[in-house]
């Protein structure tokens, strides 16, 4: 019975890591948009038509996106292994809350330095 419970435990643990992986990644590519609209217009000027320029923009704008869903994984593989329940939780907590924050924060701060640029 203890491994069936705590085989629940890891299930649940990786189940919300995963459903939260997705609020962190969205904000991380919604946070990356504006270098990367500035990298690829100084790459490439205004030569190429919208379509091309947003298709390079989001290219890139995946990597960071795919990067922070991968590390909000990690955390919750690392917490639902973990024997210690809370130590696991904190670290998953502050992972969560760091990489949130980051995306939060320097997104903010790149649009409003787009916006006024």
């Amino acid at each position: 019975m203890a491994v069936a419970k705590r085989a629940s435990k890891v299930a649940l643990r990786l189940f919300m890591a995963h459903g939260l992986a997705y609020p962190v990644a969205t904000a991380w590519a919604f946070a990356s948009v504006p270098v990367f609209v500035v990298a690829v217009a100084s790459q490439v000027g205004t030569t190429l038509d919208d379509e091309t320029v947003a298709h390079r923009v989001l290219l890139r704008v995946a990597w960071p996106a795919i990067a922070s869903f991968v590390l909000v994984h990690l955390a919750g593989v690392l917490w639902a292994v973990d024997r210690n329940e809370a130590r696991g939780r904190r670290a998953f907590v502050l992972s969560l809350a760091g990489l949130t924050s980051v995306a939060v924060l320097g997104g903010g701060f790149s649009w409003v330095w787009l916006m006024t640029r």
